[in-house]
């Protein structure tokens, strides 16, 4: 049974800010280029906390996490940071222009504190695995501020009773992000309204579309406040994470493929692979990425390819001919072009196993197929692969299953800005 809470958010003053100059992507979204211009744009910027540099000279009692405390305490003492009045629900709007060229969106969800869950009791689910570095830093973060500055953006099936509210008053923030996408927040604390989204989504089942590093960072964090107090306390703000939950059945819901590009392959000979790769695909030249991009949204099981000979449209001759491959693998990864590119593509044809992902020696992955594309042409990779975007049915299919998609599956758009509203674990309990 879901769990979701108001709390008292720590939002940016913008009487003394400006929400433009302040919030910023996720942090495993943030170039060293943005993370250069983010410090420029203000003092307070969320940066120097979410994702602060390293220093000569770091020790145990003075590193990028202290300072991310030390900084994060200032702000709410000088009044850059202020803390609600009361316990609210956020109430958020995403304006966009969808990158898929599929014209103006609108994305609407609500913020809240989510009560944890282990994986195993069914609630709340994922779809991607994780890695143990990027858990270990956030955890590092978590431990010095007290406080959740990025969101975990949750799906759920459509309820019978919308959860979500309808604003009688001007938002209480607007930003505009990197992309143009215009964030409008509001905060609800009217009880009724609280309690009738509580019980709207209270048997709705979750599932975790990105932010599963900060997921599994939350619930070490929980186990850590257990183990210090002796016990449990339901109660307890490290009992819930800060999430941002969306209909899964949402018109604005967009999600955008990631394709990859492939290097580094020692003794690689084009001719023999694709000779290989013409014994379980069908190999169709085109022209220009533009074609085969199109051609790409004709049919499902379609991978497209750029090496020196050109672009190629890929496709499975016999799909029961490659089940084999997946024996040993997850649940359903026969049923997922991103899963059939890594197992029947690049493991089974060019040794890169999941090992040899994890080490990213190899791949490397790109939202935007032009630059994955000219990388090839350019002689700086020796390979590029072009997926369709995963839709949201499999994501909950593969999590129903318990079950895992490959790594970078999805790329949900747009995404969360870190700083929108924070949630302060060490202020108060989640009542």
């Amino acid at each position: 049974m879901a769990d979701i809470q108001p709390f008292r958010g720590v939002l940016y003053n913008t009487q003394r800010v400006k929400p433009n100059e302040v919030l910023t992507q996720p942090y495993d979204k943030i170039t060293p280029a943005m993370q250069e211009r983010y410090q420029k744009l203000s003092p307070y910027n969320l940066v120097q906390i979410e994702l602060g540099k390293e220093a000569p000279g770091d020790s145990q009692s003075n590193n990028k996490y202290t300072r991310a405390r030390d900084l994060y305490q200032a702000w709410l003492r000088d009044g850059a940071l202020r803390r609600a009045a009361k316990p609210a629900l956020y109430y958020l709007e995403q304006t966009f222009a969808a990158p898929d060229g599929s014209g103006k969106r609108m994305r609407k969800a609500l913020i809240a504190r989510v009560r944890l869950h282990r994986w195993d009791e069914g609630v709340i689910l994922p779809h991607e695995h994780t890695l143990s570095k990027p858990k270990a830093d956030r955890l590092s973060l978590l431990r010095a501020c007290g406080s959740q500055q990025g969101q975990i953006f949750m799906l759920y099936p459509r309820p019978q009773q919308s959860p979500l509210p309808t604003p009688k008053s001007e938002p209480a923030l607007t930003a505009t992000d990197d992309y143009g996408v215009v964030n409008k927040l509001w905060e609800i604390n009217d009880p009724a309204v609280i309690k009738s989204a509580q019980d709207a989504l209270r048997e709705a089942k979750f599932y975790i579309a990105d932010g599963h590093h900060r997921y599994e960072t939350a619930l070490a964090y929980r186990d850590e406040c257990r183990a210090a107090a002796g016990k449990a306390d339901p109660n307890a703000a490290s009992e819930f994470v800060m999430a941002t939950l969306v209909d899964m059945s949402d018109p604005g819901l967009v999600v955008l493929p990631t394709h990859r590009s492939v290097a580094n392959l020692s003794g690689f000979d084009r001719h023999r692979f694709r000779e290989q790769l013409a014994k379980s695909f069908s190999i169709e030249p085109y022209p220009t990425l533009e074609k085969l991009l199109a051609a790409m949204k004709d049919g499902q099981h379609l991978i497209g390819m750029r090496d020196a000979e050109g672009f190629a449209l890929l496709r499975p001759k016999n799909l029961d001919a490659l089940r084999p491959l997946f024996a040993d693998k997850p649940p359903l990864w026969h049923t997922l072009d991103v899963a059939i590119l890594h197992v029947g593509i690049l493991e089974a044809l060019l040794g890169i196993d999941e090992v040899r992902l994890r080490e990213e020696a190899n791949v490397t992955y790109w939202r935007e197929p032009e630059k994955a594309a000219e990388l090839v042409h350019t002689g700086k990779t020796q390979l590029a692969f072009f997926l369709n975007p995963t839709h949201v049915e499999e994501v909950k299919a593969i999590a129903d299953a318990r079950s895992r998609m490959p790594q970078k599956s999805t790329d949900f758009y747009p995404k969360l800005l870190s700083g929108i509203v924070i949630n302060d674990l060490r202020a108060d309990s989640a009542a």
